[in-house]
């Protein structure tokens, strides 16, 4: 590969791959262009009775509409007609031109290639790709008619990029199709050129309006935020749609939930959570219109929280059609466009309404202004009428159409049969005629190498694999390592000397173990995509809040599981809006304080104790002890003043719903709401959080997050009966202890003396509540365990030996089950409990299991949970 860097070269390689994909897409597609594509006159198919038309009962070679000019932006439709739905050769368009979902499809794939090619300075791909793309543009804005000639041309361009990839695949990069990309491009562009001088004898004037307007749409479509492509990429975009829709799914459940039961207080509190994570991310990628309005509905939400008295308001019902507000401009942006929203300022305007109390009566109904809408269109009624009774009106619509002899029942009846019949056929055509959809391109970070050395390869096969398929692998190897203890272990062996099934068995653990390691790396991706997403956000958070901030990143080469990554970047989002709005000081407030006026904010990953820890550190004011205390006494969190609570305890306070210390709120952060979800979503992955802070220094916010979700390397104890498992990489050392090493503390606590230090001794058998072979520490065994800086000596009656554990979570009717944090099947079939080494760890902390006495008659103190 010469000195080109692993990385160059995995960029190189996604954009191969990912150009493949789309080709594999496109040519499909643009034959279904073709098929769609019927050349015929309008006056001759739909018998258009517009006698005035110049054109009419003439041969179209272009389409009239094209001739005779626009009514207004976007209608392809000919100047006698008032609008699109009067104009029979508008629908028409449709047959001769294709369908225009396809066409947008074929245009969005040229577009996302030519995009990738540009940045990876693939010049003679971007160039033929962006031919292949004004061709389009024309076509689709009614500009030019699409032809036979059209198709094959588009299916040429396809056939050049695939030699394109293969010299690229060979080389690094496309100077040698120069002669290809010339001779594909001048036949692209003698079609562009001509379907410009067809454009350039529309003659009216509103056309040069309707196709300025056309082209604004589409480069807002495309390339509306220069600048921006290495930080946002198509991926992004793409779950972000996806999490959106989601959230806006839930959403409308709840708003219907909380319509039926406006005093059901746990559907709002999660409405809430909901429209604050979706303002997070569009406020993350800069859709300013829909974060707008999601804040909008944020305060109306925080004022029923507090229980606003909405009046005869009907708040529910409101804030659905702002759903549905959002849900357009969710759709824009799948589009490729920005999400603009053209009556923002209307749906703000409604809500602020709910926070006002008025005497005025409430707005028209929604549906009965629809059905106002249809019998306008319909002509059972003139707008003017319509507008009239609707300002006036003291009854329903219906009733005053038929009360003041405007209209009939029936007739109002048959309107609205004819709208339904016409939209069902306007879906079924629709649904018949829509293309698959097609994954967008990755986007690439920087500017591609330039340097690459001639005769250098790039030979490299990626396949990709739905990810059930890898869980359904990482599961069966699961099994088979427990079908592999159980044969190895089975005790019908016992006693037998077995040399040749010994090594059979040892070959076969290790190919097990080689299996599993496999599978894992498999599934593992580096952080370096999560860690740079932050990159944006942090910048918008500074400009919002007039900090100047420095992100420093660090570990981003350290792997996890993609399954981890997907449940993490939320909780960063929320940790670094907190970091930034709460933590870091004004410019002045840090000056005055003798730091620098540029505050940082450190994110880093690293792999220790068989983990993946992920920090969120900040040089800024740090946590405010009594403040949080008191707000926590405030809202019944902590009974009594919260004294002897440890700093780490208080700290944790702050991941409890709703708390927040903030005077002021804001749209960054401030309503309580985000440190609960960073909760959860660690715990969904069996992971941890820890807080430090120093008053004046800064915070630091550790998530600590399993390597594996699978399995482990494991050492199997024994007390009493019981046998556990305790994970290997905690494990420091194991011995048999001195009795002049054994010390007490004053309130009961044993300590032994290891080397220079004094640990602490958790006594297992008082966890378990399970009678020991022996009371007495030096007849037995300690296991010395570390936990992040702390150390422990767990009391055990024996050492098992060493296996490798299949993680198997407890059922949840079990509870909460302390010290625990799964179990796993032994080769005997029974089951075995793996051990939670932080929660030992917090039972020495707090004080829980002190020495005891053997107990009368056998009897176990009870266990005293966490």
């Amino acid at each position: 590969m010469g000195n080109i860097p692993d990385d160059q070269i995995e960029i190189i390689n996604d954009f191969i791959q990912e150009s493949r994909d789309m080709l594999d897409n496109l040519e499909p597609t643009i034959i279904e262009l073709g098929q769609s594509c019927q050349k015929v006159d309008c006056w001759s198919v739909l018998d258009c009775s517009n006698k005035t038309c110049k054109r009419h009962g003439k041969s179209m070679e272009t389409p009239c509409w094209l001739d005779e000019g626009y009514v207004g932006a976007g209608l392809q439709t000919c100047v006698f007609a008032e609008s699109e739905s009067d104009c029979l050769s508008c629908q028409v368009f449709v047959l001769t031109n294709g369908d225009p979902e396809t066409m947008n499809a074929i245009f969005r794939l040229f577009h996302s290639m030519k995009g990738s090619a540009g940045f990876l300075e693939f010049d003679h791909i971007a160039h033929v790709a962006h031919l292949a793309e004004n061709l389009l543009d024309r076509i689709r804005s009614g500009k030019v008619m699409l032809e036979a000639d059209h198709v094959d041309l588009l299916c040429q361009g396809c056939d050049f990029a695939r030699e394109a990839l293969d010299y690229v695949e060979k080389n690094l990069d496309d100077q040698g199709v120069s002669e290809e990309a010339a001779g594909i491009g001048a036949l692209l562009e003698k079609a562009v050129s001509e379907a410009q001088q067809k454009a350039e004898r529309v003659h009216a004037p509103q056309v040069d309006v309707a196709a300025a307007d056309v082209e604004s749409e589409t480069e807002a479509s495309g390339e509306e935020l220069p600048g921006l492509e290495d930080l946002i990429t198509p991926e992004m975009l793409s779950r972000f749609v996806q999490e959106g829709d989601e959230l806006l799914t839930d959403s409308e459940q709840l708003l219907l939930a909380w319509g039926e039961d406006p005093g059901n207080s746990d559907s709002l509190a999660e409405l809430f959570r909901d429209i604050h994570s979706f303002k997070g991310n569009c406020g993350f990628f800069g859709f300013a219109d829909l974060e707008k309005l999601s804040h909008q509905m944020e305060t109306v939400l925080d004022a029923a929280k507090q229980g606003c008295d909405f009046g005869e308001q009907k708040p529910a019902d409101i804030l659905l059609k702002m759903v549905d507000q959002l849900r357009t401009g969710l759709g824009s942006i799948a589009d490729g466009g920005r999400g603009k929203l053209e009556n923002l300022e209307d749906c703000l305007a409604e809500m602020k309404k709910l926070l006002v109390k008025t005497d005025q009566p409430p707005a028209p109904d929604p549906e009965e202004l629809r059905l106002a809408d249809l019998l306008v269109q319909q002509g059972v009624v003139a707008s003017g009428t319509i507008a009239t009774l609707m300002r006036t009106k003291s009854r329903p619509l219906v009733d005053a159409l038929v009360g003041c002899e405007i209209a009939t029942r029936e007739q109002i009846e048959q309107a609205v049969k004819q709208a339904e019949k016409a939209a069902a056929e306007k879906t079924t055509a629709a649904e018949t005629s829509a293309p698959a959809v097609v994954k967008p391109a990755r986007s690439v970070v920087g500017k591609a190498v330039k340097a690459a050395p001639k005769g250098g390869t790039i030979k490299r096969q990626d396949i990709r694999v739905d990810l059930d398929k890898l869980d359904k692998l990482i599961n069966l190897i699961g099994e088979m390592v427990i079908a592999e203890n159980m044969l190895v272990n089975n005790p019908d062996l016992v006693g037998l000397e077995l040399e040749n099934f010994n090594k059979a068995s040892q070959q076969m653990s290790k190919i097990v173990r080689e299996l599993q390691e496999m599978a894992m790396v498999i599934r593992m991706i580096p952080v370096s995509g999560l860690f740079r997403r932050m990159i944006r956000l942090v910048h918008d958070l500074s400009v919002k809040s007039g900090k100047k901030v420095e992100l420093e990143l660090s570990g981003e080469e350290t792997e996890v599981d993609k399954t981890v990554i997907e449940q993490i970047t939320d909780p960063l989002v929320h940790l670094l809006r907190n970091s930034l709005d709460h933590g870091l000081e004004s410019p002045e407030e840090r000056v005055a304080a003798g730091k620098p006026e540029k505050g940082v904010v450190r994110l880093s990953a690293k792999h220790e104790e068989g983990e993946v820890w992920i920090t969120v550190e900040d040089d800024g004011r740090g946590l405010n002890r009594e403040r949080i205390l008191a707000k926590a006494i405030e809202k019944g969190l902590v009974q009594g003043d919260g004294a002897e609570l440890s700093d780490r305890a208080v700290f944790n306070l702050i991941f409890q719903p709703g708390f927040s210390t903030a005077d002021k709120i804001t749209d960054i952060s401030g309503r309580g709401v985000g440190m609960d979800v960073v909760k959860q979503n660690l715990e969904k992955i069996k992971g941890k959080i820890e807080v430090y802070s120093k008053p004046g220094q800064g915070s630091s916010i550790k998530l600590r997050i399993p390597l594996t979700l699978a399995i482990i390397d494991g050492l199997m104890i024994r007390v009493g009966r019981t046998r556990c498992i305790l994970p290997l990489l905690s494990v420091r050392e194991i011995f048999r202890p001195t009795a002049e090493a054994i010390t007490h503390t004053p309130d009961g606590q044993e300590l032994v003396k290891v080397r220079e230090n004094f640990v602490p001794v958790l006594r297992l058998h008082n966890v378990l509540r399970k009678k020991p072979d022996s009371f007495v520490l030096h007849e037995g065994t300690l296991v010395v365990l570390e936990h992040q800086d702390d150390r422990i000596g767990l009391f055990v009656d024996e050492i098992v030996g060493q296996q490798q554990t299949v993680i198997k979570g407890l059922s949840n009717y079990l509870g909460n089950v302390n010290c625990a944090s799964g179990c796993t099947i032994l080769g005997n079939g029974d089951v075995c409990l793996i051990l939670d080494i932080g929660s030992l760890v917090d039972v020495v902390e707090q004080g829980l299991c002190r020495l005891d006495s053997e107990p009368a008659g056998g009897e176990m103190p009870a266990v005293v949970t966490a």
